[in-house]
């Protein structure tokens, strides 16, 4: 049987423009990736939230060779750098072009095939990358403390979208979920919310043999409740319901350093319930990391726990900028000012066994390598540190304590 790859060989073309759809339910949105511009979602345009006028305009402009103007700024960045970017990544994904494709290599109307979820924001944990429309205990942190407003440095709610999208969004699943190859579902905290029990039932009631399940989580869940996860995923794939499922758990580095940034983690309940993955080993596991000023100098120790526990397991692994904001949560504001013998130690430990292994060392290379070739941005660092006061004011928490590096910068000169 032929492999069947991206069929569109532009310059610019992305395999997701064509093929991936994410949807915010709770804020009325959709994008073509989680990084990208976003259309505004209604129960009148849900049926078709694949093809926005704004999508559509992108595929015509990749079609030309051209990149979207306003929507692809992460991936050009990353690729002038001569990194590997995700639409580089994913070009080599086969088996998700869209059916329209295999007769008009010009179609830009299309059938999604891969579908990323956000049923709402409710999360257990207040990251510092994160925003309130992604965790409501920051959005009730912000209530509590109310808007905060310093400069640059704005920590305000987002406006909640009027009508309820998730009616809808159920109705469109019970006759289109067969057709997808891929299904993502990410919060908040997905396996905190009651959504995730109400699509395991329905995917049980309507399957898609074809189809590979993700779900992205924080592993802050009880115990218990991860039990009863497994145990009605693996009767899914038992009865042939699904093709595959992953959990891609998220960390970011090891330590106080982590607890701080990812606030509200229990390390030790983390590494409890990966621990209790590893041993299933029908599942596919993957760990992604965000990559920011604060999480670079404790990677490696994460690093080092992954070496023990893949002689467990196979886990996948994969790296992200923070995108899109807060930008001084950003490499880039230091330039080659501060991580350089960090990153050296990273690149000793991390393995390149695999060709997923080099494609992640590749990936990692050109975020950090975006960063060393800019210019440091001394109002974004003072913008950092005037974040972290104020987020240690809300929280009784100590910046200065495990980050001693980063008081040198204090009142610098911009």
């Amino acid at each position: 049987m032929t492999k069947r790859y991206f069929p569109i060989k532009t310059a610019t073309s992305c395999h997701l423009k064509w093929n991936w759809s994410t949807l915010y339910l709770n804020s009325g949105a959709t994008a073509s990736c989680h990084r990208t511009g976003r259309s505004n979602l209604t129960q009148e345009n849900f049926k078709d939230f694949h093809n926005t006028d704004v999508k559509i305009q992108d595929r015509k402009d990749m079609l030309a060779g051209q990149w979207p103007e306003s929507n692809c700024s992460y991936c050009k960045n990353i690729e002038d750098q001569g990194g590997v970017s995700d639409r580089i990544r994913q070009l080599d994904m086969l088996e998700t072009a869209p059916p329209e494709l295999e007769n008009d290599l010009t179609a830009t109307h299309v059938t999604p095939q891969i579908v990323e979820v956000y049923f709402n924001n409710y999360c257990n944990l207040g990251c510092l990358y994160c925003t309130s429309r992604l965790s409501s205990s920051i959005e009730a942190e912000n209530k509590h403390y109310g808007d905060f407003i310093n400069d640059d440095v704005k920590l305000i709610n987002f406006k909640r979208q009027a009508k309820d999208l998730i009616p809808a969004f159920w109705e469109w699943f019970k006759t289109d979920f067969k057709h997808l190859k891929q299904f993502h579902i990410l919060g908040g905290e997905p396996l905190l919310q009651k959504e995730f029990d109400k699509f395991l039932e329905l995917v049980n009631e309507y399957p898609n043999p074809q189809c590979e399940i993700s779900a992205v989580t924080n592993l802050m869940i009880p115990e218990e409740r991860l039990e009863k996860y497994i145990s009605k995923i693996k009767r899914l794939i038992i009865e042939r319901k699904i093709k595959r499922f992953d959990f891609t758990c998220s960390l970011d580095c090891w330590g106080p350093e982590q607890e701080y940034v990812r606030y509200g983690l229990d390390l030790e309940l983390w590494q409890r319930n990966f621990e209790r993955l590893l041993k299933e080993q029908w599942l596919t596991i993957n760990i992604n990391q965000t990559i920011s000023v604060l999480t670079v100098k404790t990677m490696p120790e994460l690093l080092r726990k992954m070496q023990e526990w893949r002689k467990q397991h196979k886990i996948g692994h994969w790296f992200s900028g923070v995108e899109p904001e807060p930008n001084y949560m950003k490499l880039e504001i230091f330039g080659n000012l501060e991580f350089k013998d960090d990153v050296k130690e990273i690149a000793k430990i991390l393995p390149q066994e695999t060709e997923q292994d080099r494609l992640a060392f590749e990936y990692m290379k050109g975020i950090f390598a975006q960063a060393f070739n800019s210019k440091p941005e001394y109002k974004q660092i003072n913008n950092l540190i005037i974040y972290l006061n104020e987020k240690d004011r809300r929280r009784n928490t100590n910046w200065r304590e495990l980050f001693p590096w980063l008081e040198k910068y204090e009142n610098n000169k911009y």
